[in-house]
């Protein structure tokens, strides 16, 4: 296993800590480097002999050690489960947890079912064609996964007690997807913002339009956290969030006129990660860069009427071309 070898998941070396580690006084974040696909992140909030879990990972594997090193610091069983969104590598590890109560907007319980561990399956033995894609699957095992989906919805804003502190649940999205939501802990506060952050990492965006996960990235910094906790990357501040919002800015005025003068997503994404501008900015060395192919693509389906999320053959598509321009990425950077 690549993480006994002191390696991540995909096997590359660490740029920040795996595990938990302390916030606040009962307020925890899970790390788990270096945030790429399926690398997710969680939290845990405890007090008065109750425990909040904020996500479940992508496979029982990881979850499973996830919970059992929550219990060595101390913590309460979770009785509740809070799913920031429907992605599975923040929900697929509920079947472990049966007993508590999970909860998510409406939007995301509704979304859980567009990609299931069967769907992922398949698509793992297909990545065996795709040197890229079968290396990002290959880190996860889906055979024992049974969708368990949450319990109670809400939708706007529902606020919850644990051993009395009080965790507010906030619908954000569409952002990264159309039913994200952060939880906010006042008293400590963190913001455990999920996928509306990717620090370190090219984030993506399977929902669209970019305009609206800039609109969720005021709500949270709205909230005047001290400490973010991304879905992916490392626990940060104020300052990176900027940076995240400064990348989103570039995507939008950049991108979103290629596309309206024709350009296909690809064709705009390799124009903009092969500019001047890219290359001096901090976003180069940020994990994965292709992806923003997948952010033009739902960018476009959006400015072409479509609703909802980026789905069927249209996300296919989407997939195949960002392996292709990350391809050709890699091959520049190793002949330069």
């Amino acid at each position: 296993m690549e993480a006994e070898r002191g390696l991540t998941l995909h096997g590359d070396a660490p740029r920040f800590e795996r595990g938990w580690r302390s916030l606040a006084e009962g307020t925890w974040a899970w790390q788990q480097p270096n945030g790429r696909l399926g690398e997710s992140n969680a939290g845990l909030v405890a007090g008065g002999g109750e425990a909040l879990l904020v996500d479940t990972l992508w496979d029982l594997r990881l979850t499973g050690r996830m919970l059992e090193e929550a219990q060595a610091l101390g913590a309460p069983a979770p009785g509740i489960v809070f799913n920031t969104h429907s992605d599975g590598d923040h929900c697929w590890g509920n079947q472990l947890l049966p007993e508590a109560r999970i909860v998510s907007t409406a939007t995301a319980k509704r979304l859980m079912t567009l990609d299931t561990p069967k769907d992922l399956r398949r698509l793992q033995r297909l990545g065996r064609l795709l040197p890229g894609m079968g290396r990002e699957l290959g880190a996860f095992d889906w055979s024992g996964v049974e969708l368990t989906l949450p319990g109670e919805t809400f939708i706007g804003r529902l606020t919850l007690t644990v051993g009395g502190r009080e965790v507010e649940l906030i619908e954000v999205g569409p952002a990264h997807t159309g039913g994200d939501a952060v939880a906010w802990v006042a008293d400590a506060s963190v913001c455990f913002a999920a996928d509306v952050l990717f620090i370190g990492g090219t984030p993506i965006t399977w929902a669209g339009p970019v305009e609206a996960w800039l609109a969720a990235l005021d709500r949270v910094c709205g909230l005047g956290a001290r400490t973010y906790v991304p879905g992916h990357g490392p626990v940060c501040g104020q300052a990176e969030v900027d940076e995240l919002r400064r990348y989103l800015e570039w995507v939008r005025d950049e991108g979103t006129p290629q596309l309206r003068a024709g350009a296909s997503p690809r064709r705009a994404a390799r124009r903009m990660l092969l500019s001047e501008e890219f290359a001096a900015s901090p976003w180069a060395a940020w994990e994965d860069p292709e992806r923003l192919v997948i952010t033009l693509a739902a960018e476009c389906h959006k400015l072409g009427g479509g609703e909802g999320h980026l789905t069927g053959a249209g996300r296919t598509r989407a997939v195949l071309q960002m392996q292709r321009v990350g391809a050709e990425l890699r091959k520049k950077r190793g002949a330069s």
